[in-house]
């Protein structure tokens, strides 16, 4: 069957690009696709793995192809729209490098080669966004399908509270993944409220991501999620003032204040299921970061991607660093999405993974203050703030390296590159037309 599925991808990429080009007005359906999916890969079964590994302990079981993929191949060579000066692509070729070069360090190189195949399908998400948002229509397709895939999970994690259940991860699995990717959907959502583009859809989003964050009951992702609304407010209001802009400030407060109770609620409950309190420190995330700088230190160009578990259990790392056998402990990455990586590619890959979170949150804030009276201005805002959100996340989870979240980091890039790109191009434009007041000579003649 997986056969099948991987010839209908492989055959539909080139039939999808051909569509697009003679059906250009239906093109927005496929393009909100590039970023609604990652939110639902995995539980509709949309991957498959020609050469599969079910039953290894990496994040990555196999050399995998998505349905996502095709769609971005398909975009990617369907779109008649020019590119983008794709800056980006830079730091990201070289935390795929880093990725690939780390990959000889591996006990099983086959299997850690998964972790860059998985990187270079990313990449042709991050191309595909990047393109369809040089149009204005791409923009709001690529947003919208954010919005929606973050309400999908909003809908499943009301299911599940309504089922009992004290933490909720919609159908991402867990409650830590939907709130790490959460901050990706969520901000550039509530940019797009203050912007004042499709009020409608975007205050949807903003709902839905406020329900998500509060159905996690994760207390990560309630702070940071807290935090990333207030910055996108206070950046967004600092480039551009506008009287919209107030009445969603004084809105976002009464939201933030209603949702108060039910977050406080829901984080309660949980605590005190568990036993534990909102500051409890966490002997065992301390033993997961030593075993991982001890990894590094005796391994500075790494153990190779998606091998973490592997190395840490059969060469003792965990055992010295007091790594317990309780709930699943020995069978989890350490809790810091920095450390997983240098721990798995190097101080290179580490380096190179710094290097490009850093570029894209600096692109995205140095780009909405040089455009900032352009209302994408604001778009670039929240992306920029939703990536500080879970930057600052990965100190506390790993879940940087998984493909839900690599994704969705993707479209961020794009939605940066191409809105960047449309500005420019349409800043050009107008100094082009811009009328010149030639100077007016007047001809003497000789005498």
């Amino acid at each position: 069957m997986k056969w099948i599925a991987l010839a209908l991808f492989l055959i539909g990429a080139p039939i999808l690009a051909a569509w697009l080009r003679t059906k250009p007005k239906q093109a927005p359906i496929i393009w909100g696709l590039l970023t609604f999916l990652p939110f639902v890969l995995g539980p509709w079964h949309l991957i498959v793995a020609p050469h599969s590994t079910p039953l290894w302990s990496g994040y990555v079981k196999g050399w995998e192809v998505s349905l996502l993929d095709a769609i971005a191949v398909g975009v990617i060579f369907g779109t008649r729209e020019r590119w983008p000066k794709l800056i980006l692509l830079i730091p990201f070729l070289a935390y795929l490098v880093a990725a690939i070069l780390a990959v000889f360090q591996a006990r099983f190189p086959n299997l850690a080669l998964s972790y860059p195949i998985q990187l270079a399908r990313v990449g042709l998400v991050f191309l595909a966004v990047a393109r369809v948002v040089m149009q204005e229509r791409g923009e709001r397709a690529v947003l919208t399908g954010l919005i929606l895939g973050l309400t999908l999970q909003a809908g499943y994690a009301i299911v599940a509270r309504a089922g009992g259940a004290l933490q909720t991860g919609g159908s991402l699995g867990h409650q830590n993944m939907l709130g790490f990717v959460s901050h990706m959907a969520l901000m550039p959502a509530f940019a797009m409220l203050l912007s004042g583009r499709r009020q409608g859809v975007a205050l949807l989003g903003v709902l839905a991501g406020v329900v998500v964050v509060i159905l996690t009951a994760s207390r990560a992702t309630i702070v940071l999620a807290g935090f990333g609304l207030a910055l996108t407010l206070l950046v967004s209001v600092a480039l551009r003032f506008t009287g919209r802009k107030a009445m969603v400030a004084v809105f976002g407060v009464l939201l933030l204040a209603g949702s108060f109770p039910f977050a406080r609620a829901s984080l309660e409950r949980r605590l005190s299921a568990q036993g534990s309190t909102f500051l409890a420190e966490d002997n065992q995330r301390i033993a997961f970061e030593q075993a991982a700088r001890d990894m590094m230190s005796s391994k500075p160009f790494g153990v190779g991607p998606n091998h973490y578990v592997f190395v840490a259990n059969t060469e003792g790392y965990s055992a010295r660093a007091g790594v317990n056998f309780a709930m699943g402990n020995r069978s989890a990455n350490v809790h810091n999405s920095y450390l997983l990586v240098g721990a798995e590619t190097g101080y290179p890959g580490l380096l190179a993974m710094v290097i490009l979170l850093g570029c894209a949150i600096w692109y995205a804030f140095s780009n909405a203050i040089r455009y900032r009276r352009d209302p994408s201005a604001d778009i670039l805002v929240g992306v920029g703030c939703g990536l500080v959100a879970m930057s600052l996340h990965g100190l506390l989870e790993w879940m940087f390296v998984v493909y839900p979240t690599e994704y969705l980091f993707a479209g961020s890039l794009g939605l940066i590159a191409g809105i960047r790109g449309r500005l420019v191009a349409t800043s050009a434009g107008k100094h082009q037309t811009r009328p010149v007041n030639a100077r007016r000579v007047e001809l003497v003649p000789a005498s």
